[in-house]
């Protein structure tokens, strides 16, 4: 009976301890977390410097991104460091000068970041807000991966205006009588097309279709590198003389040719705006540089009849959070801000920017809803597809070469062609014989 009786307060204190110990473990205080909250940030105050990779002055500045944050935070003090004359970032940082907030794009990291010092891997801010990047475009994401450290991101991406598309001059295709370009046409049709509309009267010269080259080739539809991804030579020969000659055949219809006496890429770009070009390959941020009497509209990028069935590669830009920044935390919250689908898609309406948002997870319909010159255009076109994949990643032990020179480099071969009238092979082998003296440069100045 004892035994009987001592089991049984043996059980209770058993309980009881439980019950002690659950309450005790309610009563806990929370363990204290490292994640500041908005408030916590918004009391210290903070000075940010920020600098643009581009030319954009304080007004531009303070118009899309300053007045934004100064009121969102107004505990931020922020200053801009515009672009100055002969004095470029690695000048700046020389002189003990460190922006923490910086924007650009992925052609000139190294010079931009790497070289400079102020590279910074945003992993860790990433998961420590758990910020979702699944709301991303993808390719967006890859474009900048593919150029960071392995492993790393080095910023998140912005809106971007620099998707390709076919403008046309309606004017044009009136007067001929040939019916307008749609969505959804191969680079075939859009030769046959601009056959058509390829006209000589008198001293009158009628194009039938032009192209920003340097765009077309260096954001190409196959996700084509300038540099093989293992190895310091030019990538896959076969797919850039595809790329050539898909594209020099239009330049050798009688009568389309491009300007030859001046070789700048701006001078073809800007053929389509004087209205006596039919068509042309260009970035949907290339309209307001058109004139208000110009009547055009626009399709899709044409695509390869054996696909893929997709646009050029996204020429994005980037928000980047400097290495010697002392305020990391406020500064993710920001650029957070920033690319908020809000503040996205208030830009679509108002600066005709596509978001860098998934395509699909937001209305596009939207883009340029409030740009009186795309009032009565189809903006469909811009996103008719998506964007193609990114390039591959180079091999981390391969120094690479300069990107601009890359491009410079490929763009000359292709003028060439439709100027020089040299063969497609004989101009991808110069180009390859100067790839290897970059690569060897590169090579020589990284030891």
């Amino acid at each position: 009976m004892k035994a009987k009786q001592m089991v049984g307060s043996l059980v209770v204190l058993s309980m009881l301890g439980s019950t002690l110990a659950a309450c005790s473990k309610e009563a806990a205080p929370p363990a204290k977390s490292n994640v500041p909250s908005e408030a916590d940030l918004l009391k210290e105050p903070v000075t940010l410097v920020f600098k643009s990779q581009f030319d954009d002055n304080m007004e531009k500045f303070n118009e899309r991104y300053g007045d934004r944050i100064r009121a969102k935070f107004p505990n931020v003090t922020v200053k801009f460091l515009p672009r100055e004359k002969d004095l470029d970032i690695r000048e700046l940082v020389a002189a003990g000068t460190y922006p923490d907030i910086m924007y650009g794009n992925t052609s000139q990291i190294d010079q931009f970041l790497v070289e400079t010092g102020l590279a910074y891997d945003m992993t860790e801010l990433i998961k420590k807000y758990n910020y979702d990047l699944n709301r991303f475009e993808p390719a967006l994401l890859d474009n900048l991966r593919n150029v960071s450290a392995p492993g790393t991101l080095y910023g998140l991406p912005m809106p971007w205006g620099g998707a390709q598309l076919l403008y046309y001059n309606k004017a044009l295709f009136d007067r001929f009588g040939v019916p307008y370009p749609k969505d959804g046409m191969t680079w075939d049709e859009t030769y046959e097309l601009a056959k058509k509309v390829t006209r000589v009267n008198g001293d009158e010269t009628y194009r039938g279709f032009s192209s920003f080259i340097s765009a077309v080739l260096r954001d190409n539809q196959l996700s084509l590198p300038y540099l093989d991804p293992k190895a310091d030579k030019m990538a896959d020969n076969e797919k850039w003389k595809r790329l050539f000659t898909n594209l020099s055949r239009f330049y050798e219809i009688t009568g389309n040719n491009r300007d030859t006496k001046n070789r700048s890429q701006n001078t073809e770009s800007q053929a389509f705006e004087k209205g006596n070009v039919a068509m042309q390959i260009n970035q949907f941020n290339k309209f307001p540089a058109f004139p208000p009497n110009l009547d055009w509209d626009m399709a899709s990028i044409p695509i390869f009849a054996d696909g893929p069935k997709v646009g050029s590669q996204a020429a994005s830009n980037y928000w980047f959070i400097t290495k010697t920044n002392q305020h990391k935390d406020i500064s993710f919250q920001i650029i957070k801000y920033l690319l908020s689908d809000e503040l996205q898609l208030e830009a679509a309406k108002s600066d005709a920017t596509l978001p860098s948002l998934k395509l699909g997870s937001v209305n596009l319909e939207v883009l340029g809803q409030n740009v009186p010159a795309l009032k009565g255009k189809h903006t469909k076109a811009v996103y008719y597809y998506a964007p193609a994949p990114a390039m591959p990643r180079r091999e981390a032990n391969l120094p690479g070469a300069d990107p601009n020179v890359l491009k410079t480099t490929m763009e000359e071969a292709f003028n060439r062609v439709v100027i020089d009238k040299l063969d497609v092979n004989s101009a991808l082998r110069e180009a390859s014989e100067k790839f290897d003296k970059a690569a060897a440069e590169k090579k020589n100045s990284s030891k």
